[in-house]
């Protein structure tokens, strides 16, 4: 069934400034704004606009706020219409959800108040040890030196040369040739990558998955005018073991997580515990 929507909008431009301004001198009862029978105040509108955002800006901020306030207004009224709602059953999921929402604020304050989020790199490969099957790789992570050139930069042949010595001169004399010409490398990058991470500023998909195992080779790549100089320092297939290094702030992560859930259950059982104590639980018998 479609509705016919109408909204009265009492909006000046002067309002605007006004507000924008942080100035409140009018009635703060004076209406605003109109959706059906809901009335927006001036008083509303305050604290909206943040300090120092004036003219245009802070215009745009409460008209936008105006205009959400009338959208929101209309869902609203329009579910009301549609959604029969029992009176009881809706508060008795009101007092569910605010039993909830107390919950979770007094279970937020403790993780702040008492929760050990340090971890230590033992704790960390503990863990790893212990887990090994919950690290398989679900696709192929890569170590990758590139080096981005113009097809006209000189010397590429050279720049070849020096990517693939083990000489820590020939790694200086790259390194300095590159802050000269190349517009983006990485010559001993030790942190893994998935390949579509790579694929957003390499063109990485041209080496092919079944060249991954070629390792400390240059793979040379020419689009439009630009040449990559890539070479894979090492990888991981799908299915394999996922390296340490790789899980290190996932591991930590699951750890902080366990002690949030070992410190809420403790909280739990205290408090019960505590209440049981002081006679304040009881059951009824008939």
């Amino acid at each position: 069934m479609m509705y016919i929507i109408r909204f009265s909008i009492a909006v000046l431009v002067f309002s605007f400034t006004a507000i924008s301004c942080n100035y409140f001198s009018k009635p703060e009862n004076k209406p605003i704004a109109k959706a059906f029978d809901k009335y927006l105040y001036l008083k509303d509108l305050e604290g909206i606009v943040p300090n120092n955002t004036h003219g245009n800006d802070s215009i745009s901020i409460v008209k936008g706020f105006i205009d959400q306030w009338l959208h929101e207004q209309a869902i609203q009224h329009q579910a009301e219409q549609n959604v029969k709602a029992d009176d009881k059953t809706l508060q008795e999921q009101l007092d569910v959800y605010k039993r909830s929402l107390i919950r979770f604020q007094y279970e937020q304050e403790l993780i702040k108040q008492k929760l050990d989020t340090l971890v230590s790199e033992k704790e960390i490969a503990a863990f790893y040890e212990s887990n090994k099957d919950n690290f398989q790789l679900k696709k192929p992570i890569l170590k990758v030196s590139y080096i981005k050139l113009s097809k006209k930069a000189p010397k590429i042949n050279m720049v070849k040369k020096l990517f693939t010595s083990k000489d820590l001169r020939d790694f200086d004399l790259l390194e300095k040739y590159c802050f000269k010409y190349s517009p983006n490398f990485s010559l001993m990058d030790t942190t893994w990558h998935y390949t579509e991470e790579l694929a957003q500023t390499l063109p990485i998909s041209k080496i092919g998955e079944n060249n991954y195992d070629n390792l400390n080779h240059i793979f040379e790549i020419s689009e439009n005018n630009t040449l990559y100089l890539l070479i894979l320092r090492d990888s991981k297939f799908k299915d394999s073991l996922s390296p340490l290094a790789f899980e290190k702030q996932n591991i930590k992560n699951l750890i902080i997580n366990q002690r949030k859930l070992a410190l809420i259950n403790e909280m739990e059982k205290s408090i019960f515990n505590e209440a049981q104590k002081n006679n304040e639980l009881e059951i009824y018998h008939k």
